[in-house]
């Protein structure tokens, strides 16, 4: 279980306390969670999770005789995919002297806390639905989902350490898509800063036209037309990011799915749960247990090793 971070202590004590400041506390920190939030829900009811994908069989030359006789094939059956559920946890921590001090910016110091909690919780969500690796687990060990990247083999490729994201290459991922037998289309694309700022060089054939009087000048691509689909291009810090490693992640989100265990006792979904009293504090935590449908991986793709 994580550290709590609701004890302030030493050094610490005091600082957010009502003073001459301003009653307002800034947390200037991200909070986008722009893959898991596109993602629709599922239901989980085992820890390890199954569901089957198919795909249907290429064109051919098909021309018959006339009073020809019928031939069967051997059909071949769906492919059974699975991932595990993984668990989330936080605990929130307050003791009761902070509580019973005014502090500005805050009117219940739990109820903020929490607050922040369950943005930590959502970014983890973000970290595991895109890099995570998976684990079975064992006695004492957690068990881990396998993230979107994990799970896209088929249009995955590491490139040269050293290539640039070029406009040519962006499409020839999205032709690589289609030349794989998928009629999808990646409606968004996943990048870190490095990466985004060269999408919005794209010039796509076209010249971007400013009105001079309006002062501004325009430089960002959040929507790409390809030959391929329309796709909506997102700042993400989940990505991998790392000198000649930076990658770029291009989903169908339909065919990705948030699935939360339940059907027992207790749900799946992020939950606080209030905790005893043990001592001069309020505590309680927050939980949730998930796993990440790919349904299809080959309508996606991942590309790595850009500088």
């Amino acid at each position: 279980m994580p550290a709590n971070i609701g004890l302030w202590t030493g050094a610490d004590q005091g600082k957010s306390l009502a003073e001459d400041v301003k009653d307002l506390i800034t947390n200037v920190d991200y909070q986008r969670t722009p893959f898991f939030s596109s993602l629709a829900e599922s239901v989980a009811t085992n820890q390890l999770h199954s569901w089957l994908t198919d795909t249907y069989e290429a064109s051919e030359d098909n021309a018959q005789a006339e009073g020809y006789e019928v031939t069967h094939s051997d059909i071949t059956p769906p492919s059974r995919v699975s991932n595990y559920t993984q668990i989330f946890g936080e605990e929130v921590k307050v003791t009761n002297t902070q509580r019973r001090q005014q502090h500005y910016g805050m009117g219940d110091p739990y109820a903020y806390q929490l607050k922040k909690k369950m943005i930590k919780l959502a970014r983890d969500f973000e970290k595991a639905a895109i890099a995570g690796t998976k684990a079975s687990g064992a006695s004492g060990v957690a068990s881990r989902m396998d993230g979107a990247i994990a799970q896209i083999t088929t249009n995955k490729t590491a490139r040269a350490s050293g290539t640039s994201l070029t406009e040519n290459e962006f499409n020839d991922i999205m032709q690589g898509i289609f030349d794989n037998g998928t009629d999808v289309s990646v409606d968004k694309v996943f990048v870190g800063g490095t990466l985004k700022r060269a999408i919005s060089s794209f010039t796509a054939g076209s010249t971007k036209n400013v009105e001079a009087s309006d002062g501004r000048l325009y430089n960002s691509v959040g929507i790409y037309e390809s030959d391929f689909g329309v796709h909506m291009v997102h700042l993400c810090r989940e990505v991998p990011t790392a000198a000649n490693a930076k990658g770029i992640l291009c989903v169908d989100s339909s065919k990705w799915r948030v699935a939360y265990l339940q059907g027992g006792e207790l749900p799946g979904t992020p939950t606080h749960t209030p905790l005893a009293i043990t001592g001069s504090s309020k505590k309680g935590m927050l939980e949730a247990e998930w796993t990440l449908e790919g349904l299809t991986e080959k309508s996606s793709a991942y590309r790595s090793g850009y500088v």
